[in-house]
């Protein structure tokens, strides 16, 4: 089983996902690697959140199908305001990832515990070319 890295504490991650009871297992399983989390129930919360807490996040991990804003347009926002900032999506109603085949960018739910720590540690572990181009347009295969 995973281990926490030495590098994880220093890492923190906003998951967006309208299920409360998903938000904090996710959350629960990243604190247990190591992670420092914070939780929005939708695009428009994590935008609040971001901005009210001044949060110098590594990742936001976004489900794709939430209410008033979803991850498609979460994303195309925070690329727009942060191009730095790494997205990662999630989502149990997708069978092709997002983002032009980049699979590492994208996990399907229902997800185990290593497969959803091995894919956050790839996204923060690869170098960072940012989002395709196109804001909250991005092409979704």
């Amino acid at each position: 089983m995973n281990q926490p890295a030495e590098d994880s504490a220093q890492k923190k991650v906003l998951v967006v996902d309208d299920a409360e009871a998903i938000r904090r297992l996710v959350c629960s399983t990243l604190a247990q690697f190591g992670f420092a989390c914070v939780e929005a129930a939708d695009g428009v919360e994590a935008l609040e959140v971001i901005d009210r807490l001044r949060l110098d996040l590594d990742l936001v991990l976004t489900d794709l199908v939430m209410p008033r804003m979803d991850g498609k347009e979460l994303a195309g926002r925070l690329s727009a305001l942060q191009p730095d900032l790494r997205v990662m999506f999630m989502s149990g109603f997708s069978d092709d990832p997002p983002i032009y085949g980049r699979e590492s960018l994208f996990i399907a739910k229902p997800f185990t515990t290593n497969i959803l720590v091995d894919k956050v540690r790839q996204v923060l572990d690869e170098p960072w070319h940012g989002l395709p181009r196109g804001g909250a347009t991005l092409d979704w295969r």
